[in-house]
């Protein structure tokens, strides 16, 4: 099973972005979302295409689930 963390925008060039997702960064193709894309969004990824654009609020509860999961020893299965 596959898991995407939220990834913050932090630079826009086109239809890519640089997200930060933890404590690394990925360039992302936004051409297949139909929302605007601004610096400081949320977006769900999968690979290196956006699939879901979602906010502050979404990501910062997803990040305090998984942390919270990881915490309590429960890790993803591959």
């Amino acid at each position: 099973m596959c898991i995407s963390v939220p990834g913050k925008v932090i630079l826009i060039k086109g239809k890519n972005v640089k997200i930060k997702q933890g404590g690394h960064f990925h360039w992302t193709d936004i051409s297949s979302l139909g929302a605007e894309i601004k610096k400081g969004d949320y977006l769900i990824t999968y690979q290196k295409a956006a699939i879901n654009k979602i906010s502050q609020k979404e990501a910062v509860e997803i990040l305090r689930l998984m942390d919270s999961a990881s915490n309590a020893g429960i890790k993803s299965s591959n």
